[in-house]
């Protein structure tokens, strides 16, 4: 059933009972099926109406099909209609770690798992691919997307920041030099970890210091922050950079006043990956340890072990995210701040985690064994895509708004996103 012969559409005032089978076959909405006459979807038995919208489009059904009238818009705005469909159709628990349901949106969860299902498939079908990488003179260790995903950042070992505008970005020029503004000589070292906040650019490098550069003013250098040594990892917030170094320690730094507002030191190794939300900083590190620092308390909080060391982090809601050395991915339970490991997972990596990215829709890894994992982002996540058309070790990956980029030690940036319809 094609959704323009479902009713049309009318607001929540709308009095369903005023429906007549005498009403106009052009603007009454019925399903003409019925030997015995016409058929209104509304004096359907409810679980029929729920199966047939099962066959639709959870997005066309959220946006479409609940603005038809109010009996159908009563069926979509209920949490419990969401959560049922996406039990029915992924049997494994999902989200990984138990929820509020008062808290969490089923709608919104169930429009990203089925759009993401469907979205890697067959991405040779459902998206463009794209290999950057005129201009590009030595192995990409870091991308990054802003702007809605319309612009990467790439960070390469030969000290340059390469910004690639994914709207220039055509199938018949797909390597165009004129797509990309380069910050050359950004850093007197290798360009390690990149984010972003607004139309500022972080940029962290060997060289110790932490930059911050204003896009929308040519891509101007407007505060630096030197560490003591390498930084590694970091993330750009609102009134706070955090900053992971080589030297053991975390730097909290201050974009508003350019000071560097404490340095805390948790790991005996490297601190090598970050996950901050609005009341912890995790931080993991080659010390085979994942620390917890409590904002509010600002102080250690606590302490997980592994027995291998972590390479990437991914924190959402309340489940945190941790990708090893060894290609292994381990699921903690973050619930009232207790942040203990559930299980492991192998889910085919024969390298290195470089990347972990959780979604309400996918679970992204990305491997030195050169792939690209996308999973079911739950418990014990099978394996809805693997992409291994690269050609060298992947360095790193990042995910925004459908598109996915990917940092190649062989040179090269590789975009996924959606084709245009």
């Amino acid at each position: 059933m094609s959704g323009d012969q479902l009713a049309p559409e009318c607001d929540e005032s709308t009095d369903i009972n005023q429906s007549s089978p005498e009403a106009d076959e052009e603007t009454s909405g019925y399903c003409n099926l019925s030997p015995f006459g016409p058929c209104y979807l509304v004096e359907l038995p409810s679980e029929l109406f729920l199966h047939i919208c099962s066959f639709l489009d959870a997005k066309f059904v959220a946006e479409t099909v609940g603005c038809v009238c109010k009996l159908f818009h009563s069926i979509v705005k209920n949490e419990k209609f969401w959560k049922v469909r996406i039990r029915k159709r992924w049997h494994k628990k999902y989200p990984a770690i138990p929820v509020n349901d008062s808290c969490f949106d089923w709608k919104k969860a169930c429009i990203h798992r089925e759009h993401q299902a469907k979205l890697w498939a067959n991405p040779d079908e459902t998206l463009d691919h794209f290999s950057f990488t005129k201009g590009l003179y030595a192995p990409v260790d870091v991308v990054h997307l802003m702007k809605a995903g319309s612009i990467v950042a790439a960070g390469s070992r030969d000290r340059c920041v390469y910004l690639l505008d994914l709207n220039k970005l055509t199938l018949d020029q797909p390597d165009s030099i004129d797509n990309v503004a380069s910050i050359l000589n950004a850093h007197k070292g290798w360009v390690w970890t990149i984010d972003s906040l607004d139309n500022r650019l972080s940029t962290g490098s060997w060289d110790t210091y932490i930059k911050l550069w204003d896009m929308a003013d040519n891509n101007k250098l407007i505060q630096e922050f030197k560490l003591k040594s390498a930084a590694l990892c970091s993330h750009f917030g609102q009134d706070l950079i955090v900053a992971g170094s080589y030297d053991k320690k975390i730097y909290l730094l201050d974009p508003r006043s350019g000071d560097i507002i404490a340095e805390n030191k948790y790991h005996r190794q490297p601190v090598l990956c970050l996950a901050v939300n609005e009341n912890y900083i995790v931080s993991g590190s080659e010390d085979s340890t994942v620390c917890v620092y409590d904002k509010r308390a600002a102080s250690l909080l606590k302490t997980v072990t592994f027995e291998e060391y972590p390479m990437s982090l991914s924190y959402l809601d309340d489940q945190l995210w941790v990708g090893d050395k060894t290609g292994q991915i381990h699921l903690v339970d973050a619930t009232d701040g207790d942040f203990n490991v559930v299980e492991t997972y192998d889910v085919g990596h024969r390298g290195k985690i470089t990347s972990v990215i959780c979604t309400l829709g996918a679970l992204f890894t990305s491997s030195a064994d050169k792939t690209v994992k996308v999973l079911e982002p739950s418990v014990d996540p099978s394996v809805i895509q693997t992409l291994n058309k690269q050609t060298g070790e992947v360095a790193r990956i990042d995910f925004q708004n459908d598109v996915l980029a990917i940092a190649n030690s062989d040179i090269s940036v590789e975009i996924y996103r959606p084709k245009e319809s």
